[in-house]
């Protein structure tokens, strides 16, 4: 009788994990198919026109922060192709318009660099400002043929 009960209980135990791995998740073994993509048409790359040689470009301007982001340092590069180059920095401190600017003197001093301050300074003493929104630097150049050109920056302080 002991017999019979263990058969029945291994034969019910082998049925529950029977159900149970039918029950239980089991992992695709086929390859899926991925649609076919028709392969993208090249167009032949358009013909260059070669027009005559003009100052059609200005200046190669570099913006970057200083180190401790107090203050933007500007590189400018090419100046022979500039008659003038003056810059502008604008921003808001404090909801109050603040700003500095200039331009090159000596358009041969090549690369030339400038770094302009977010604050004053007087005798040696620099006191920058804080919460600067709306930060902007633009170079305006003259090209030598008389051509303007309108470089403008957005700066995120």
């Amino acid at each position: 009788m002991k017999e019979v009960k263990m058969i029945k209980k291994i034969a019910i135990f082998v049925l529950v994990a029977f159900v149970f791995s039918l029950a239980a998740p089991t992992p695709a073994l086929a390859k899926r198919k991925l649609p076919r993509v028709a392969p993208a048409k090249v167009q032949p790359a358009p013909k260059r026109v070669s027009a005559p040689s003009v100052n059609t470009r200005g200046v190669g301007v570099s913006v970057k922060f200083r180190g401790d982001r107090r203050a933007i340092v500007a590189t400018f590069s090419n100046l022979s192709r500039a008659s003038a180059v003056s810059y502008q920095l604008t921003y808001k401190s404090g909801g109050i318009r603040q700003g500095a600017g200039g331009s090159l003197g000596s358009l041969s001093e090549d690369p030339a660099v400038r770094e302009l301050l977010f604050g004053t300074c007087s005798h040696g003493v620099c006191r920058y400002h804080s919460g600067i929104t709306g930060a902007r630097f633009v170079i305006t150049t003259t090209l030598t043929n008389g051509r303007k050109v309108v470089k403008p920056f957005r700066l995120r302080v």
